[in-house]
């Protein structure tokens, strides 16, 4: 191991990395160093730095184009689908996104593969090395953010696809120059850092829309749209506007897929299908085609062909994104964390629920609208739910989230601090004909999904 003086921040790190792990014990002190400096461990950023460190690395940033997404639900899904539309029009694509499910790598992927560790590792020596000899400190955001678009550039891709951390504004993301911006919607959530209104979060969120280059905007409130194109009108940023330029629209569901009409301008793409019961997941996908389309458009990219197009979306396969794994008994994963995206999930499991027993096991972080969160999960007519700690030194007390359940629903509930025993009464309660729905945390339903899958291939047996 490197040697190291535990007690000294910034991080002292002697020797270069050698491992993915000695990148994971260094990123857990860089957010150590953060939180003792009472400095944020998120994508918010202090752009002296990551401007001083991306110039130094002569711009790594610029060696490709690019896409940028933000918003408060959906843009991890649209970032994905962007993604594997333009791996599909046959050029070489780099993701960044983030949180991850099981491990670092996966928020910075090639070709819809994790970075590999030796990739990884020369990405981070690089920027160690800079960050040493320059005297620059750093949040574990800001440093992979970079790290990224290094390793983008090693991999020599044509195009990045760069999903914002918290907000867009002063985001570490916000240092590219994309060929267009897109925003999903804007909704309450992280008012800690972005503010309490939906005028200061859409503020913080259009401030990725950068001048002369369009914006694709998903489903926005008065408010928040007014605030957007305002902006873009003082850029000169043109704008679609989802229900005007392009929408999705008679989604119907079959099994736990749902197909949709999706336009764009005067074309549409009668029964499109995605891999999810979901309607907002058409509503995601009708946004990744819109900013395919301006890509076309402005002829950085081939004109995608129906079938490719269709295919595309059939194949994508979006973890605990309203995911659905079928087994004894069939188990949702959903990383909802704020209101709206609770509201969502509810409509979405009152639709496939078919009578079934229907049991919730739940998580959220303790900076949430835990109460409103909860009062829309019990609208999703759950028989039990059931309330666990997970990441543990982030999360609400189980005790103090079933209490409020109690106060919505006559349904019953449970406590397990442990994720893994939560995860094994859910399965039991709701029984091998029932369902379970693991939600309230990507964090918790990347904890769950090893376990979902060991559920449904014990089914296939």
């Amino acid at each position: 191991m490197p040697d190291r003086e535990p007690k000294k921040y910034p991080p002292y790190w002697a020797v270069a990395f050698s491992s993915y792990q000695e990148i994971t014990d260094f990123l857990r002190e860089l957010e150590t160093a953060c939180i003792l400096s009472g400095r944020p461990s998120d994508g918010t950023v202090r752009f002296g730095a990551i401007a001083k460190c991306l110039q130094t690395l002569d711009r790594p940033d610029r060696a490709y184009r690019s896409v940028h997404i933000t918003g408060t639900n959906g843009k991890t899904t649209v970032s994905h689908m962007i993604a594997a539309l333009l791996q599909a029009s046959g050029l070489k694509v780099g993701l960044y996104t983030s949180p991850h499910l099981g491990h670092f790598r996966e928020r910075i992927s090639i070709n819809g593969h994790p970075l590999g560790d030796q990739e990884l590792v020369d990405a981070c020596n690089q920027l160690k090395s800079l960050m040493d000899d320059a005297d620059v400190s750093m949040s574990p955001f800001e440093f992979l953010t970079v790290a990224a678009f290094f390793a983008f550039r090693a991999a020599n891709i044509d195009y990045a696809v760069v999903e914002v951390g918290i907000g867009g504004r002063a985001d570490a993301t916000n240092v590219i120059a994309p060929d267009v911006s897109v925003i999903t919607n804007v909704d309450f959530d992280h008012m800690d850092i972005l503010g309490n209104t939906l005028a200061q979060i859409a503020a913080e969120k259009s401030g990725i829309i950068k001048p002369f280059t369009p914006v694709v905007c998903g489903p926005l409130q008065d408010g928040p749209r007014s605030l957007v194109l305002s902006r873009a009108e003082r850029l000169k940023s043109p704008v679609l506007l989802m229900g005007q330029d392009y929408d999705s629209t008679n989604f119907v569901r079959t099994g736990y897929r749902g197909t949709s009409i999706l336009r764009v301008g005067p074309k549409a793409w009668p029964g499109i299908t995605v891999n999810s019961p979901a309607a907002f997941m058409a509503t995601n996908a009708v946004q990744a085609v819109a900013a395919y389309d301006v890509l076309r458009c402005r002829g950085l990219v081939p004109p995608l062909d129906e079938p490719v197009l269709r295919r595309t979306f059939e194949q994508l396969q979006l973890p605990t994104c309203c995911e659905v794994l079928a087994g004894d008994p069939t188990i949702v994963i959903d990383g909802a964390h704020n209101a709206s995206a609770a509201a969502n999930l509810s409509s979405t499991i009152r639709s496939i629920r078919d009578g079934r027993r229907t049991v919730l096991l739940v998580s959220l972080s303790r900076e949430k609208e835990i109460g409103k969160i909860i009062r829309h999960l019990a609208d999703a007519e759950a028989d039990r739910a059931i309330f666990t700690r997970y990441p543990e030194n982030r999360a609400a007390a189980p005790e103090d989230l079933a209490a409020i359940w109690q106060s919505c629903t006559s349904a019953s509930t449970d406590i397990a601090n442990n994720p893994a025993e939560a995860f094994q009464k859910a399965v039991q309660a709701a029984g091998p004909l029932g369902l379970v729905v693991v939600t309230g945390s990507v964090e918790l339903g990347g904890y769950c999904r090893p376990l979902a899958q060991s559920v449904a291939s014990n089914a296939d047996i």
